[in-house]
């Protein structure tokens, strides 16, 4: 291993993601990103780079933006997710816009379009307390780190706390190198580099930060408007020190977005190309639908309840002979699916709309009934609030969603063969009812059980998920065809998985929720 390079491998459930690597900023080694490391680790492998001349590792001879990218393109993993902190953020983010192949994501903390103010960005560091810098690092090194340190904590609610951990921590820095990169760091400028980023971006800003001004957001906003930009309160400049769960948690959440993101407009077209299979290939789906409409009471006094994510209309005609008296509505995400509902069902009442967004009014709705499709749904808190507001104070939710024990035959198996994200990822139980029970939802009943489907092949069972409309749609899917080779090597991983009968088998979590409005 390369000295400067720490490696820290997953420890908990996976996401499937590229590493992780982490750069510092300048003034402190590794030892800057504190607990953060193992906070990441939970999900996915976590890898620390010191900069040159910095703890072990070895010193460069020159320092430009060409000789640090060139550094970083000789250590950093084929493609990964970079997490970079100030000076670390800025060579980040270079780095990001020259080498997109190489890049999965990016996340910056306390960093800058520039470190120093101009006239184009104002909101920087002032360009005479920089060059103050420069000097005192040349004539007392020790003195001028150590007024460095207590900037950092500025701004921050525990900043006396916070200045004691800094200067509990040894540091061992090549001096030449350490005035080499404060003096390129008031060189970067990264205004290009923003404008071209071809990969997602987060951007943390901490609010009372005295080195990287927290206006400095509306700078970054306006030259890429989809940088995600996340501003921690209470934070100075080490908004991951203070604050260490929050800042893991916005990084998490952000992985999680790119790795498992749903297009919307893509699961409303995959389920409208598969809805003449649908009804043949659902045998699962349609027996759990029709246990749920078993367990409901027929109420005569019922008037008004959807099936939402209706699909081909299937349980939507079971739910009107068991509620006669109401207007049963079928509301899907998918035109093309309403069409073939319609088609079956005419006397029925169709609607297509977003489930995150239903274009329903406030408390009109006495049931919600949902069979294998709120899973689509990426923002549970957003989902859940949009159910509570649509239902009647009292009234009832009611559905059936996979867990995420669901296909990890097949997770596993892509996993051995490229690692990517080939298979849906579901939420917990746990997850839905804390969703669930912020949203207002009271009375919550949720258990969860597992089935296990045979199939004759491993293709068998790749049909059966297209003609659903189930296949993978996440946004961290890559962009490459499944050949024929990659398919070989997908059914030999599965053959560990094979039964003595010649069946390979097929986890399904499936998790079912009722709670009251």
């Amino acid at each position: 291993m390369h000295p400067g390079v720490t490696e820290y491998p997953c420890t908990g459930v996976k996401l499937y993601a590229p590493p992780l690597v982490l750069l510092h900023g300048w003034g402190m080694d590794s030892q800057i990103w504190a607990d953060l490391p193992q906070q990441l680790r939970r999900v996915a492998d976590v890898i620390t780079l010191d900069l040159p001349g910095f703890a072990k590792s070895p010193a460069l001879q020159h320092y430009s933006e060409s000789h640090m990218y060139q550094w970083m393109a000789e250590l950093l993993p084929e493609r990964c997710y970079l997490i970079g902190l100030s000076l670390g953020g800025m060579l980040c983010s270079g780095f990001a816009a020259g080498y997109p192949q190489r890049i999965a994501g990016l996340v910056t903390l306390s960093s800058n379009i520039h470190f120093v103010a101009s006239e184009a960005n104002v909101a920087a560091l002032d360009s005479q307390q920089y060059r103050g810098f420069i000097d005192a690092y040349r004539d007392d090194r020790d003195s001028c780190l150590k007024r460095f340190s207590g900037l950092q904590a500025q701004g921050d609610q525990q900043q006396r706390q916070l200045l004691r951990q800094l200067r509990a921590m040894p540091l061992c820095l090549d001096t030449y190198s350490g005035g080499q990169l404060l003096e390129l760091l008031g060189e970067i400028d990264n205004h290009q580099a923003l404008e071209q980023l071809g990969c997602p971006m987060l951007a943390i800003l901490g609010q009372g930060d005295a080195l990287v001004p927290v206006a400095s957001k509306n700078r970054v906003a306006s030259l890429n408007r989809q940088i995600e930009i996340a501003v921690i309160e209470g934070a100075g400049h080490l908004p991951h020190l203070a604050q260490t769960d929050t800042v893991s948690e916005k990084i998490l959440s952000f992985l999680e977005r790119q790795l498992y993101g749903l297009d919307k407009a893509k699961v409303a077209d995959s389920f409208g190309r598969a809805a003449h299979k649908y009804d043949c290939a659902a045998l699962l789906q349609h027996q759990v639908g029709e246990q749920m409409i078993a367990q409901l009471e027929g109420n005569t006094q019922l008037a008004k309840l959807i099936d939402l994510g209706c699909g081909t209309g299937y349980h939507t005609g079971q739910l009107q002979a068991l509620f006669p008296a109401a207007q049963v509505i079928g509301v899907d995400l998918s035109p093309t699916m309403l069409a073939y509902a319609s088609s079956r069902y005419p006397e029925a009442n169709w609607l297509c709309g977003d489930a995150e967004d239903l274009p329903l009014d406030d408390h009109s709705q006495e049931l919600i009934f949902s069979n294998f499709a709120l899973q689509w749904c990426s923002d549970l808190p957003r989902l859940c609030g949009e159910l509570f507001r649509v239902l009647k104070p009292g009234g009832e939710l009611c559905f059936a969603v996979p867990g995420p024990q669901t296909l990890t035959e097949l997770r596993d198996a892509w996993q051995r063969v490229d690692g990517e994200v080939h298979v849906n990822r579901f939420y917990s139980l746990e997850v839905w009812q804390t969703a669930l029970e912020r949203a207002g939802f009271s009375r919550l009943e949720l258990h969860s059980d597992k089935r296990i489907q045979q199939h004759g092949s491993v293709r068998e069972l790749l049909m059966e998920l297209k003609n659903v409309g189930a296949h993978n749609i996440n946004a961290g899917k890559q962009n490459t065809l499944t050949g024929k080779q990659h398919l070989q090597a997908l059914y030999a991983a599965y053959e560990d998985y094979r039964q003595a009968d010649g069946t390979v088998p097929a986890t399904w979590e499936i998790i079912r929720a009722r709670g009251i409005a």
